[in-house]
């Protein structure tokens, strides 16, 4: 197995036992021990547990930057599958916030954490400001609307309301509160013409996918 391999698969094994158990609970030993290698082999890889847990949070990022340069320098897709595809993949992600490792981060890694808000906040500004700007060009969105309004109520209710803290306080997962957020605030952007549009892609699609 090639060295990146292996990084690779120490990335994707810690995650999901951060996500299991806690960041605080696992130990390089158990990572190691779960992959079958030394502590030796992890060691060549990250100096410490602190270490795994940047490069996760660096890779996630890199992975919401790619999807959505992807995305937006698509202009062959349909607008409506465009905004789907968005939709739901923010809906995937904020999945990550939930659970014990989040809670971890925040109480023995505030800085870390920080750093994972302002880059949400961020992205949340530049990206929805470039797809609303679109879809008022295809005329799926209206033309009347305060785009920088819009996207700072947005930004300004994930904010307030998809943290673990209010979560964990709420009745649904953090992917079904992206999905009500998304729903809310594009059902009031929608032209008669651009939800009758949105309505007819999603008749014959399964339930996992967003609806308004």
């Amino acid at each position: 197995m090639e060295e990146k391999d292996i990084k690779q698969k120490i990335l994707q094994k810690a995650e999901e036992m951060f996500q299991k158990y806690g960041f605080s609970k696992v130990t390089i030993e158990e990572i190691a021990s779960s992959l079958n290698i030394s502590k030796k082999t992890l060691y060549k890889h990250f100096s410490n547990k602190e270490h795994i847990l940047k490069e996760m949070v660096y890779q996630n990022k890199c992975e919401v930057d790619d999807f959505i340069d992807e995305l937006m320098s698509d202009k062959l897709t349909p607008f409506i599958e465009k905004l789907k595809k968005f939709m739901n993949f923010i809906a995937k992600i904020s999945k990550k916030i939930e659970g014990t490792m989040v809670h971890d981060i925040m109480r023995t890694h505030p800085e870390i954490w920080k750093d994972i808000e302002q880059f949400r906040e961020n992205r949340a500004y530049k990206n929805l400001s470039n797809l609303i700007e679109e879809g008022i060009s295809n005329g799926i969105f209206r033309n009347d609307v305060n785009t920088e309004v819009v996207v700072l109520a947005y930004v300004s209710a994930i904010h307030t309301l998809i943290n673990p803290e209010t979560l964990s306080k709420l009745p649904i997962s953090a992917d079904q509160a992206f999905r009500d957020i998304l729903k809310i605030l594009f059902e009031g952007l929608f032209t008669t013409e651009g939800r009758k549009k949105y309505k007819n892609t999603i008749k014959n699609e399964s339930l996992g996918e967003i609806s308004l």
